[in-house]
């Protein structure tokens, strides 16, 4: 049946059934009597995360990282970073935005999401986004920077809405410094650094004070978590401020020692050689396997509201904690017998 039709189309109506069929085959399907276009044009801009989720523009930049830092945990078992936020755009940008989730709709071959973003284009376009009004656009968008599972989800449902003089915001969180500095909490990442034992933790010895100290010092971490197109920074900055440490084990006088920081050029080292504290071992792990000896940091941590790392100044947050742990091996001192004559 096609080769039929084929041939009694004239050469002119064939050329242009032809042209129809590749601008169909490059354009995509259509939806609702529109064409889906599954790329952009080059002049528009992206302002969709890998997701295809609206971004947040807030960036967040750390202190380099020890190897095996871990994300901070906090003293309040209850804290969770923010999982999302209005931040506000321009019309124009708001333009932009709603631009790049109509092609993305195209792009996935998403009719219903693609006539959802064609009628709220047309509804925009028809108020020209407010360009030239004063106020913005209040946008929900979710946090970036959330490690798995460590926030509850995000309550709020109005997706956008314009915010003139005198227009209430919507209900929810708007980004502000202190927002921000939750955020730059969250991305918080402290080391878990073990302790060097004296005697060593393979060679530990039966009635042997225990000393404690780390092979070098160890340096203040901090986050910075800003807002560029708003101005808006908080910076987050934890200082080693104590240290717990717990010998695993009850055949231990005492089973645990608390040491506090001291500070030794821009860093801090517990050395605890002259404490009055030191775990000592009452029982070898001979037949038992090793103790397992714990050490916990606690960090005392505190914000800014700019982008400028400032230890033990602004406001104090929740302390942070860092834990670490290394097996234990106690031996029993071998005695040295007099020579008999």
């Amino acid at each position: 049946m096609p080769k039929l039709l084929i041939r009694r189309l004239g050469r002119g109506a064939l050329a242009s059934a032809v042209a129809v069929a590749a601008l169909s085959a490059a354009t995509g399907p259509a939806y609702a009597g529109r064409t889906i276009h599954p790329k952009p044009p080059q002049s528009s801009t992206t302002v969709l995360n890998k997701d295809g989720e609206i971004a947040s523009r807030v960036e967040t930049t750390t202190s380099p990282e020890e190897p095996g830092s871990k994300p901070i945990t906090s003293s309040d078992t209850t804290w969770t970073p923010p999982p999302c936020w209005y931040e506000p755009f321009t019309p124009e940008e708001f333009d932009a935005l709603l631009l790049a989730k109509y092609y993305k709709a195209g792009a996935d071959h998403s009719g219903t999401v693609y006539d959802y973003y064609y009628q709220i284009r047309s509804k925009m376009e028809a108020i020209h986004y407010h360009k030239g009004d004063k106020g913005s656009w209040l946008v929900l968008v979710r946090n970036e920077n959330l490690p798995p599972g460590s926030a509850a989800p995000c309550s709020s449902t109005t997706s956008w809405q314009w915010t003139g003089p005198g227009t209430p915001p919507p209900p929810g969180p708007v980004i502000t410094a202190k927002m921000l500095s939750d955020v730059a909490y969250g991305a918080t990442k402290l080391p878990s650094r073990q302790v060097t034992l004296s005697p060593a933790a393979g060679n530990q010895k039966v009635n042997l004070a225990t000393y404690v100290k780390f092979d070098h010092p160890i340096n203040p971490v901090w986050a910075t978590a800003q807002l560029k197109a708003l101005n808006l920074a908080a910076t987050v900055v934890a200082v080693p401020s104590s240290l717990h440490i717990d010998a695993g084990t009850s055949y231990a006088d005492p089973q645990s020692c608390d040491y506090t920081f001291t500070k030794s050029g821009a860093a801090y080292q517990v050395d605890s050689s002259s404490a009055a504290c030191n775990i000592t071992y009452r029982k070898a792990t001979t037949g038992s396997g090793p103790y397992t000896f714990k050490a916990q940091i606690t960090w005392a941590v505190s914000w800014t509201p700019t982008a400028t790392p400032q230890p033990g100044a602004g406001v104090r947050m929740n302390d942070g904690y860092s834990t670490s742990e290394q097996p234990v091996t106690v031996q029993e001192i071998q005695a040295v017998g007099k020579p008999t004559s």
